[in-house]
C-alpha cells in the first residue's frame, strides 16, 4: 500500500526535511503505521502527529508512531532502503498515545520473566533428584569441584526457568521484529529450546552408561543436533530482512 498522501502532508511540516511512511508488522495480523522523519531541529513526534490530524488526513492514515532519524537509509544505488529503517520502540509512549507495543525491553515485563525464571528454576533444582534419582549426587566429589558442579546445576535450572518464561512472554518481542510468522515461531521455539535443553540433557548424560551406545547416540541426536538446528534458525532469523510494507 502506498502512503504518498501521508508523506506529502508530512513534507508540508516546516521542520520536516525528509520522510518515509511504512507499515510495520507488530503482531499476528496486526500492523502499525510508522513515519520516519528527518527534521531541521529537535523533533517533536507528538506535534508532528497533531499536524497531520484532520482535515489534513483521516484518522486511519495518521501514523501511530513518528520516529526521528538522522538520515533515511539508502542502498548503494541511492534508492531508499526500507529494510534499514529502525524498529519503533513503545511508540505509544513516544508519541503520547495510549497504547504501546509489547516489548521485552519493558522493565515490568523483564522483571516478570526474571521472577518466573527464579521460581521455576528453584522448583527444578528441588525436583531434579525426583526425576533423575542420584543425578546430582556429589558425595564423592572433592571441593572445590563439588561446588563448581553445584553451581552448574543451579545455572541449568535457572536457564530452564528463563526458557519457560520466554516461551510464555517472549513471542511478542520477536513478532515486533517484523519477520515472517513461520520464521518468528521457529525462532521463538529455538530460543526456548536453547535455554531449557540443558537441564534434561545434563541429567540424562550423567546417568547414561558410557558404553551404552544406543542411549548415547539418542542423547546426541535428541539434544546436541537439535541445539545446532535451533542456533541455525536464529542465524536465519537474524539475517532475514524484516517485512516492511
Amino acid at each position: 500500500m502506498a502512503y504518498d498522501d501521508v508523506e506529502a502532508e508530512l513534507r508540508k511540516h516546516p521542520e520536516v526535511r525528509a520522510c518515509v511512511v511504512a507499515k510495520i508488522r507488530t503482531g499476528p495480523r496486526k500492523h502499525t503505521l510508522v513515519a520516519y522523519v528527518v527534521t531541521t531541529g529537535p523533533a517533536d513526534p507528538a506535534g508532528i502527529r497533531a499536524f497531520l490530524s484532520q482535515p489534513r488526513l483521516p484518522a486511519k492514515r495518521i501514523p501511530q508512531a513518528v520516529i526521528p532519524v538522522d538520515t533515511l537509509p539508502r542502498t548503494s544505488s541511492g534508492e531508499l532502503d526500507r529494510s534499514g529503517l529502525p524498529l519503533p520502540v513503545l511508540p505509544g509512549r513516544a508519541t503520547g498515545g495510549k497504547e504501546a507495543l509489547f516489548d521485552m525491553g519493558d522493565r515490568p515485563l523483564a522483571g516478570l520473566v526474571l521472577v518466573l525464571a527464579v521460581f521455576i528454576g528453584f522448583l527444578a533444582f528441588v525436583l531434579t533428584n525426583v526425576f533423575w534419582p542420584g543425578s546430582t549426587d556429589l558425595s564423592v566429589v572433592p571441593q572445590p569441584y563439588a561446588g563448581l558442579f553445584t553451581g552448574l546445576y543451579a545455572a541449568e535450572c535457572l536457564a530452564l526457568g528463563l526458557g519457560i518464561g520466554f516461551l510464555l512472554l517472549g513471542r511478542g518481542r520477536l513478532t515486533r521484529m517484523g519477520r515472517p510468522p513461520w520464521l518468528t515461531t521457529l525462532a521463538h521455539l529455538s530460543v526456548v529450546w536453547l535455554l531449557v535443553a540443558w537441564w534434561p540433557q545434563d541429567n540424562f548424560y550423567r546417568l547414561a552408561a558410557k558404553t551404552d551406545w544406543g542411549r548415547q547416540a539418542a542423547l546426541v541426536y535428541g539434544f546436541n543436533v537439535t541445539l545446532m538446528i535451533a542456533a541455525a534458525v536464529l542465524v536465519a532469523f537474524a539475517l532475514r530482512e524484516r517485512r516492511v510494507d
